[in-house]
């Protein structure tokens, strides 16, 4: 559905998006993730056609994002990382204007959303609204518009708990009805509970693809707490690599057949264990922990020429 190939943007001295092939399959949620700066918001200028490429080409179910742009924002809606409306006009009269851009066919959803979802009083004028107030007015016209594809630059941000559990809700109702949704944030938990694959960007370079389904089927996380010294190294054959030691605590990886990790356990001198799934947290960290590497970080990316931007093609 959407494709990028060397996409990049460089703005005098700064290069703020360079050498980034990324693919999005229709139907699929896919995460953007990476702080303030690391390029998620002009890989969606690019792919809306609001700014031009300095190299490389995007594409939207077939469109030139930037030489027909129009055909493009046909089957999007936005929702930007800053909301600006049109104050004087009330809640209502914002929806209708925003629908009657696509034929006003999305109004009556836009205005159940608005009021039934994100209780907002449509009555009210948009200055009096709150911040998070106008970002739900957004979100309530962007899942209603009748389009192929939602993109949302950090939706949630300005958002009180609920109404962001509401939001995740409202991204897992439009996957099911085939919508395609580019997610972009930095909330993992958020990106986590919806995400089919999640990309890592760092100073406006795709780091990293990773397909959440096969993250959460696995690899498993062992909390392991030994009645003496825990052992330094395991048979071959278990696929456990350790992540941390505290004593005689052991935090163990495991991608190994559970078979052979449950009769192995048995033999062990263990007090007590829990077992989860690794979260988000560990993969984000690697490029944007407070134990990265930055030069020996931005060395390899160098010296692979990208080749991490090659790996959603084989996905």
């Amino acid at each position: 559905m959407i494709v990028t190939d060397g996409l990049t943007k460089i703005y005098g001295q700064t290069t703020a998006l360079s050498n980034v092939c990324l693919e999005v399959r229709k139907g699929e949620v896919y995460g953007l993730l990476g702080p303030n700066g690391s390029g998620k918001t002009t890989a969606i200028r690019l792919l809306l056609g609001l700014i031009r490429p300095t190299a490389g080409r995007a594409s939207v179910a077939g469109f030139d994002c930037w030489t027909q742009s129009v055909a493009v924002r046909e089957l999007v809606s936005y929702i930007p990382g800053e909301i600006r409306l049109i104050g004087s006009m009330n809640g209502y009269l914002m929806l209708k204007y925003l629908s009657d851009l696509r034929g006003g066919e999305s109004l009556e959803r836009a205005v159940s959303i608005a009021e039934k979802v994100m209780k907002l009083d449509l009555g009210r004028k948009i200055r009096a609204y709150s911040t998070g107030m106008k970002q739900k007015l957004a979100i309530a016209q962007a899942f209603a518009d009748p389009v192929d594809i939602l993109i949302l630059d950090e939706p949630t941000s300005a958002l009180d708990p609920s109404a962001r559990n509401d939001v995740i809700q409202l991204v897992k109702a439009a996957r099911a009805t085939g919508q395609t949704v580019i997610f972009s944030g930095h909330v993992l938990p958020e990106v986590e509970a919806v995400a089919d694959r999640v990309a890592i960007m760092r100073k406006g370079r795709l780091m990293h693809v990773e397909d959440m389904h096969e993250r959460r089927s696995s690899a498993r996380i062992l909390l392991l707490r030994f009645s003496g010294q825990p052992p330094t190294s395991f048979p071959e054959n278990l696929d456990l690599s350790i992540r941390e030691v505290q004593g005689n605590v052991l935090l163990v990886e495991h991608r190994g057949e559970v078979r052979t990790l449950l009769e192995w356990l048995a033999t062990q001198p263990i007090d007590d264990m829990a077992v989860g799934t690794d979260d988000l947290r560990s993969l984000y960290d690697r490029y944007h922990g407070p134990n990265v590497d930055d030069l020996a970080l931005d060395a390899l990316q160098d010296s692979t020429s990208n080749t991490d931007n090659a790996a959603p093609r084989a996905f």
